[in-house]
């Protein structure tokens, strides 16, 4: 082959099958490619998120039923009958004595405000003030801490690692008529399961004096 054919083809421009990308064109994939990986961020990854909100909404009914029927079960007030007698706190013994009911005279009056007590290491739950504050980690609790998630439920503690109930008791003479005019007739519990990163779930009971 002679010198100048070879020179010829040497100095040929490359083909455009074999040309790589310009800087135009790369500039604009990556655009492209940044607005597609924003999209799927604010599409996909959030229901990914939310996929897991059915099963934590079970595991806080599960709980905050649990607790709420623990509190129910126990006395309306500390000054009330353990016994389930039928006098209640803030009765009148001289009228309870005309219905041939015996009580103890004075009667003793119901708690004025429900506060949370003090409870010793040998001493469980007595009535529904005994309930109120925060039980969880100490750092996921908005108010008065009363101790670990164990300390409320046991064991089962275990089963709700990052949760944290929070529990409040008030005298309620709103919600239901009443013609004694006994404004410690019954008492409202409110009870919140917070999950963290899924919600908070409320849940709502009254406790009547009977």
């Amino acid at each position: 082959m002679p010198v100048a054919e070879k020179l010829h083809r040497a100095s040929n421009p490359i083909s455009r099958h074999q040309r790589g990308y310009t800087l135009v064109e790369l500039v604009i994939g990556i655009v492209v490619f940044g607005v597609a990986m924003v999209l799927i961020s604010t599409t996909l990854f959030p229901m990914f998120a939310k996929s897991a909100n059915p099963h934590f909404e079970a595991r806080a009914a599960a709980l905050g039923q649990a607790v709420m029927n623990q509190v129910l079960a126990r006395q309306f007030d500390r000054n009330s009958d353990p016994n389930g007698s039928r006098w209640r706190c803030d009765e009148d013994a001289g009228a309870l004595l005309a219905q041939g009911i015996i009580s103890p005279n004075p009667v003793p009056v119901c708690t004025p405000i429900p506060i949370p007590t003090s409870l010793s290491a040998n001493e469980g739950f007595i009535a529904t003030e005994d309930y109120i504050g925060c039980w969880g980690d100490l750092g996921s609790c908005p108010r008065t801490h009363r101790g670990a998630l164990d300390k409320l439920i046991g064991g089962a503690a275990d089963d709700y690692r990052g949760f944290t109930v929070d529990i409040n008791v008030v005298y309620d003479n709103s919600t239901f008529d009443d013609s004694t005019n006994n404004s410690k007739l019954y008492k409202r519990i409110d009870l919140y399961v917070d999950t963290g990163n899924f919600g908070r779930y409320d849940f709502t009971a009254y406790r009547s004096n009977f």
